[in-house]
């Protein structure tokens, strides 16, 4: 009898739920409720009538900004300071808002954030099958009148647009652009060393424009440090993602950049103080550790050059990619014996003629040695294998630049990358990684 009466119970209290669920409102479901803010965001995205100013800043780090202009069809024209052409050239895309763990945004036909997220490297300029970690479909995190901030839903990047007046309608792409050009002719100095001088405060720069990274080489005491951060561009500058702190002066921006080509040099301010960039033939100072670590390389494995040695700014300036199927340089420490010394390789790696391997054929063989004050010298002792008749020039300049009796300064560039620059004047190096 209880058992009757408790269901009897059950099943008025679930008459009640249904009929009280019947009874509300359609506006007040959860799908009319997720259809309404769909609504009101594309409202708030299509509204302005200069567009959004935008800046997204992919999870593999720095910044791209973007002019984004949304419309009530569904289109979305857009520039960006990507590149030289994103910037001059608009260009018109589909986008469509979408209910899903939440409300998205998501640019689903190939517009100029696809570049950043593209596999293809040779199209995004980033890492083989991943591009620059950036995203095109996002994620609504908060929304106010002025500024609309998104999550990108597979990689975690962050993009925020804001408001755009007339003038930026007209202008900040073209500025940021701008600016990104001016500091492009960093390329301009020939010299593996820029000088910064901040009044009695001088550091030294190494700049990677395709992925928007800045490394600081300063001194703290007697201790030469480096500071690595990304950075994006602005109308006046370029801003770092994270601050730098020399000195007791914490910089956050690099501003009124301008480039004189007489003279090599730059002029800027740095906050609000004026500052100069310009070729320097010596570091700041040399890291006696990571020198000698470097030079007592147990030779259990290569360090990898992709383009040869750059000179005067200049990539694969004595043209080692004219090799017929080449690859990639090897630098072998400690390779081999020749005469009781052991000698370093600096071997040209190509692919095998079936195309399903690397072979290693010939290259020069030196015996190195460490100076007092930090240098490499590669001392020449012969040639591995023999060097065909077409690549022998190739092959003779790219020798003779390594065994320069001045040697190398050795400068680490992150935890398995070092760059081998010229002690004689700093106007040619080489990149190596593992």
């Amino acid at each position: 009898m209880k058992k009757i009466l408790f269901l009897g119970l059950m099943l008025v209290s679930l008459l009640t739920a249904c009929q009280k669920e019947d009874e509300l409102d359609p506006s007040e479901r959860p799908d009319a409720r997720l259809n309404q803010t769909l609504t009101d965001y594309k409202n708030q995205l299509t509204g302005p009538e200069f567009g959004w100013k935008a800046v997204l800043y992919p999870n593999g780090g720095a910044g791209y900004s973007f002019l984004i202009k949304f419309m009530p069809n569904d289109r979305v024209s857009m520039t960006s300071d990507i590149n030289a052409s994103t910037a001059e050239t608009t260009l018109e895309s589909t986008y469509r808002l979408k209910a899903l763990q939440r409300p998205a945004l998501i640019f689903d036909t190939y517009n100029y954030m696809h570049i950043l997220a593209d596999p293809d490297e040779t199209k995004s300029s980033g890492v083989r099958g991943a591009g620059k970690f950036s995203d095109f479909e996002f994620s609504f995190e908060s929304v106010t009148p002025e500024t609309i901030t998104l999550t990108g839903n597979l990689q975690g990047s962050r993009m925020v647009l804001t408001k755009a007046t007339r003038e930026d309608a007209e202008n900040f792409i073209k500025q940021t652009a701008a600016t990104a050009q001016q500091f492009a002719n960093l390329q301009n100095l020939r010299t593996y060393f820029k000088r910064v001088t901040l009044g009695a405060t001088a550091f030294d720069i190494l700049i990677d424009s395709n992925f928007r990274e800045i490394m600081f080489t300063y001194f703290e005491g007697n201790t030469l440090k480096t500071f690595i951060t990304t950075y994006y561009y602005t109308d006046n500058g370029i801003m770092l993602l994270e601050p730098f702190t020399v000195n007791g002066v914490t910089i956050t921006s690099l501003n009124n950049i301008q480039y004189t080509a007489a003279t090599r040099r730059f002029t800027l301010t740095i906050n609000n103080t004026a500052a100069t960039i310009q070729e320097a033939t010596r570091p700041l100072g040399v890291d006696l550790t990571f020198a000698r670590s470097f030079f007592n390389d147990p030779g259990d494995d290569y360090w990898v050059a992709e383009t040869g040695f750059t000179v005067d700014g200049v990539a694969d300036a004595l043209n080692v990619n004219s090799i017929p199927n080449y690859y990639f340089i090897a630098l072998w420490p400690k390779y081999g014996t020749s005469g009781g010394r052991t000698y370093d390789l600096l071997g040209f790696v190509t692919v095998n003629a079936a195309g399903t391997g690397l072979e290693l054929n010939f290259g020069p063989a030196a015996v190195s040695s460490l100076t007092s004050d930090g240098r490499i010298v590669y001392t020449y002792l012969g040639i591995l294998g023999t060097v065909p008749a077409a690549q022998e020039a190739v092959v003779t300049a790219t020798r003779q630049t390594w065994t320069d009796t001045q040697g190398f300064y050795i400068i680490p560039t992150g935890p398995s990358s070092v760059d081998l620059v010229s002690a004689r004047d700093a106007r040619s190096w080489i990149s190596l990684y593992r």
